[in-house]
């Protein structure tokens, strides 16, 4: 009996041990396919190409297997493919185009029903290449590679997105399929998500308030989950850990999933990052810059053929210093130990909850997708004493999102609805209160009609947008302090209506298969934020006592796109350009006015008209056999003017240039070494109590590795940024003023196990 247990056993294993990988590149005439599905129908197993072509499916059983690969605009292959024992085969698959499916449209986006071929200027950008993971510029340290992309820094913990010279509250971030609100109008505030679990993001250049509502003025930011457990039905993850030298920083990462059989799903992503102060390029320790930051995902959800649905939950807690102006001064510098990584005044705690769930149904002539979300936001600042908040505000966001599309015929038919409503309250604790307590409801309707004709592909849009701001001065605490609405109401309410149309029109003509170009024309739009309307108090942790107007009108932009595409065997360039005129433009800037009892100068908000208009290209070329060399030159330039004082828009990003030469340096491209070089210009074109500032050059250098254990992958990398230790001020830098510089060299060391 023990024999044939014994035998038994021996025979599972080996059975069970019986796997290989399958790994290679999707091409078409040489060149990449992003996002490509590989489908093994046999074992109802699949993965997706990421934005370089390139794919991993895992653990799949020893045999002969035939492989589908599909893509929009391609003829689908089907090709076999063999696969041994504890070996990873190497296979690329060459698509070719086909014209009888060039008319076939694939969703980047679920929920506006946004498309790969829609006239809007898409860029994506993948979140897992291992020589950037753990930047601690978070998500933003690999956007800043986008054409038309740009951080505004408040330290490294704090980054703010950019998008053709706009930001704060006029770009939308859409993550888990929520629309965030997380106070975007602060300076101070970040992002507030890192790129855990995140696979891409796609960002949308330009007005996007026709299918994203208010706030999309400058753009998007999509972000898409990283659902690697899809592939297989084995429980699979991966572990990872980062070093950052620049400021001591660890972060630690790990994911696990899980899918049934029966297309039912489980899946966990955590992380916890803390860094100490960084050094600039001086070796000099920028006092406060020190953070940290807890993570934690949950999801769950089915697969189906024809359905899919998703629930999940994430968790975010972040404790991040805030620099003084006055850290320059040795004397006022907050400076510690090298390593001293322990929370000191000032600094922000901002813990983050958010409950969403994704649904999507598919018919022979119809699409359904739903959207439900409710997000919770705590911010403390905290200046004077642990034990008390100089300014806390608590924000719930609940938020509604549907869309049905009828898919037969000629022309398809797009039908959507949003909801949000956002409650902010002030923390009764506070010691200072910037804006009143509000309720803000926002509801908006939009059609969305594409045609294709042949070559010729056609969008267009139109949405209607009602919201209400009601502002409360009554609580006790708010009498106590003062807090006066405008006006100064006997009832300390005030509401305020925003309404109104946003419209697009594009289209895109396919010449050939080399040629492409896209034609937008938009009108966004963007109502105040509380800031803008009601601030009428100190905020902590500058030195600024700012104050709002409640009778600004809504931002409104009229935007003309142009976007050219020029693809060959081992070439690709992208070229656009842009122009828009912003109506009610609003602006933050210093006045004459001070408040001498509490040492504070009066910032207010103010509104003109802008013209904004730039440009962006990037060009890509593949060398040598089997594209092992890779060069890649972008750019980026935007003007700005203020029509109504005929003078430069203040806080504008510089000229700004990105060249890259990527080499693979073994058989099956496991090795990969690259080097990076940013050119940033100096900004001349100062704005209202504004200074010019100095252009530099940053060079990057990288290597990373992938190895092979049996079923499993380890990759490790090595990346260097700004390695040759430059000093310097960043135009976007939000202490800029205050001359605090940049972080310097930075050695960045991962370690990735997948499994």
């Amino acid at each position: 009996m023990k024999t044939l247990t014994a035998l038994a056993l021996l025979i599972t294993a080996t059975t069970w041990s019986q796997e290989g990988d399958l790994s290679g590149k999707i091409l078409s005439d040489g060149l990449p396919i992003e996002f490509a599905t590989i489908y093994i129908k046999s074992l109802s197993r699949g993965t997706t190409a990421d934005e370089n072509g390139d794919f991993m499916l895992k653990n799949i059983p020893a045999g002969h297997h035939q492989v589908i690969v599909t893509s929009m605009g391609y003829e689908s292959l089907k090709q076999q493919v063999t696969i041994n024992t504890n070996r990873t085969a190497t296979q690329n698959f060459e698509l070719k185009v086909s014209q009888s499916q060039l008319n076939e449209i694939i969703i980047v986006d679920t929920q506006t029903g946004l498309t790969r071929r829609t006239p809007y200027n898409l860029s994506s950008i993948d979140m897992q290449g291992i020589e950037n993971k753990g930047n601690p510029n978070g998500m933003m340290g690999n956007l800043r590679e986008v054409p038309g992309v740009y951080g505004a820094e408040f330290g490294q913990g704090i980054v703010k997105p950019f998008i053709r010279g706009l930001g704060f509250s006029r770009v939308v971030t859409v993550y888990q399929g929520n629309k965030l609100e997380n106070h975007q109008w602060g300076a101070d505030h970040g992002l507030g998500i890192n790129d855990l679990g995140i696979k891409r993001v796609d960002v949308i250049k330009g007005p996007a308030s026709v299918l994203y509502g208010s706030g999309a003025l400058g753009g998007v930011l999509l972000t898409h989950d990283d659902e690697f457990y899809k592939g297989t039905n084995k429980v699979s993850g991966n572990i990872g850990t980062t070093f950052n030298s620049v400021s001591n920083g660890i972060r630690s990462y790990g994911s696990l999933g899980k899918m049934f059989k029966n297309g039912i799903f489980f899946a966990t992503d955590m992380a916890y990052e803390n860094h100490a102060d960084y050094k600039n390029g001086n070796n000099r320790i920028i006092g406060n810059s020190r953070f940290n930051t807890k993570t934690l995902r949950i999801h769950t959800g089915i697969e189906q053929e024809n359905f899919q649905n998703k629930l999940s939950f994430s968790f975010n807690d972040q404790n991040l210093g805030i620099i003084l102006d006055e850290e320059m001064q040795d004397s006022q510098s907050l400076a510690t130990t090298r390593n001293d990584r322990d929370m000191q005044l000032p600094f922000q705690e901002v813990k983050d909850f958010l409950l969403s769930y994704n649904q999507s149904t598919q018919h022979q002539n119809l699409e359904t997708s739903l959207h439900l979300s409710h997000h919770s936001n705590n911010r403390k600042e905290i200046e004077q004493n642990f034990n008390l908040i100089d300014l806390g505000l608590q924000q719930n966001h609940t938020f509604l999102n549907a869309r049905i599309s009828l898919t037969g015929g000629k022309i398809k038919h797009s039908f959507g609805t949003q909801g949000s409503f956002v409650s902010t309250r002030n923390i009764k604790e506070s010691q200072e209160f910037l804006i009143p307590d509000a309720d803000v409801f926002e509801s908006g309707l939009y059609y969305l009609a594409s045609m294709d004709m042949n070559s010729w592909y056609f969008q267009g849009a139109l949405r209607y947008d009602y919201r209400k701001v009601t502002a409360d001065a009554g609580s006790a605490e708010l009498i106590a302090d003062d807090f006066i609405l405008p006006g100064n109401p006997e009832s300390r309410k005030l509401t305020r209506t925003f309404n109104g149309f946003t419209g697009s029109i594009g289209a895109t003509k396919s010449f050939d298969q080399k040629n492409q170009l896209k034609l937008n024309f938009s009108t966004g739009f963007r109502a105040p934020d509380l800031a803008e309307l009601f601030s009428n108090g100190p905020h902590p942790g500058t030195s600024r006592f700012e104050k709002g107007n409640d009778q600004f009108g809504r931002e409104q932009s009229l935007q003309a796109d142009v976007n050219y595409t020029y693809r060959k065997k081992r070439f690709e360039g992208n070229f656009s350009a842009f122009g828009s005129k912003v109506n009610n433009y609003i602006y933050f800037t210093a006045t004459t006015e001070t408040i001498p009892e509490e040492n504070l100068e009066v910032w207010s908000y103010l509104q003109t008209n802008a013209l904004l208009y730039g440009a962006e290209f990037n060009l890509k070329h593949s060398w040598l056999e089997n594209h092992r060399l890779v060069t890649n030159f972008s750019g980026a330039f935007v003007r700005a003017e203020d029509l109504k004082n005929n003078r430069n828009l203040s806080f504008i990003p510089p000229d700004n240039f990105n060249l890259e030469l990527g080499y693979f340096g073994s058989k099956d491209k496991t090795l990969y070494a690259f080097s990076k070089i940013r050119m940033i210009s100096d900004q001349n074109r100062a704005g209202l109590n504004e200074e010019t500032t100095a252009g530099y050059m940053l060079l990057n250098l990288g290597l990373s590795k992938k190895f092979y254990l049996k079923n499993d992958q380890l990759e490790t990398g090595i990346t260097v940024y700004n390695a040759l230790n430059k000093n310097y001020v960043d135009h976007m830098s939000i202490l800029r003023a205050f001359n605090v510089s940049s972080p310097g060299r930075n050695i960045m060391l991962n370690l990735k196990y997948n499994f």
